[in-house]
């Protein structure tokens, strides 16, 4: 049940900020990065906290990617010091789900649950409204999107084969921080508002799930891009969950890229955009391109 917790955090990473065509273009999923004194290459790869390994095994360019580099990079470094925080953050404090949620709003997420999962939602009553979205993300996700038994999910399949390879393995940000973005900025009255939203329409998660999936496999980030400034947060929101965390990355990166070649795997949203760490770095006079997954 925590690893539970710990995915699915790392799910609403990507999915708050919102979620293969092998081609090059300015969507592309994966980018090399030199110049400006690196001694050696580094790449960022955009990841989909939900894809797995087997996504991976079809694109030889980002092992290759990997395999030039001495570091691992990622948003946290995935181990179970993560457990405790991200249990702390996700259970309601006095109160229960029922509680919080109007009447009418808590029978429709019951729905929900029974139909797509055969869940009682009352065996999720000590969570809270955020959680439990991404509870019901992950369930749309492997209901109609599974994964196999013996997968590892990207962000830690890279740190996992990272360390059996001797690579440096190296977190962005701490889970306090990554704590305070996804959960800390939003009371519960807000947490209700997102909840009613989520659970507005029915097929509203599963549609979405198939608009990211899609997005993602063909690279087309744009149409990600997009869908995120569409969803129903505040712009206050985003900047928290993605602008402000990508500057405090561009104030470690550098540093990190210089001591050696680091391959950077976070999610794909983070990459892009006037603040996304690939223009900052551009500013920075690093040359970033995409790189070709045909090879």
């Amino acid at each position: 049940m925590k690893n539970f917790f710990l995915i699915t955090l790392l799910y609403f990473s990507f999915n708050t900020i919102l979620f293969a065509q092998k081609s090059v273009s300015a969507n592309s999923i994966l980018w090399e990065v030199s110049g400006n004194g690196l001694q050696k290459p580094s790449f960022l790869f955009g990841t989909y906290h939900f894809l797995t390994n087997a996504f991976i095994d079809t694109i030889p360019a980002v092992k290759n990617a990997y395999k030039s580099v001495q570091a691992v990079a990622g948003e946290l470094i995935i181990d179970s010091s993560l457990q405790a925080p991200i249990m702390k953050a996700s259970v309601l404090k006095g109160t229960t789900l029922q509680k919080v949620l109007p009447d009418s709003l808590y029978t429709k997420a019951s729905n929900w649950f029974k139909e797509e999962a055969g869940l009682d939602l009352a065996k999720l009553d000590q969570l809270n409204p955020l959680t439990v979205m991404t509870v019901a993300l992950a369930i749309i996700q492997q209901k109609y999107y599974p994964n196999k038994a013996g997968e590892v999910q990207l962000d830690t399949y890279f740190q996992e084969v990272g360390k059996k390879d001797g690579k440096k393995v190296l977190g962005l940000e701490t889970i306090d921080v990554q704590i305070k973005a996804m959960f800390g900025q939003f009371n519960m009255q807000r947490q209700v508002e997102l909840f009613n939203e989520t659970f507005k329409e029915k097929d509203e998660l599963k549609n979405l799930m198939s608009i990211m999936n899609n997005a993602y496999v063909s690279e087309k980030m744009d149409e990600l891009q997009q869908l995120m400034y569409r969803n129903d947060y505040r712009p206050e929101e985003m900047k928290m969950l993605l602008d402000d965390r990508n500057d405090n990355w561009m104030a470690t990166l550098p540093k990190l890229m210089k001591e050696q070649a680091t391959f950077v795997a976070v999610g794909a949203l983070h990459l892009f955009g006037q603040k996304g760490l690939i223009q900052q770095l551009k500013e920075q006079g690093y040359t970033v391109r995409p790189v070709n997954l045909k090879n």
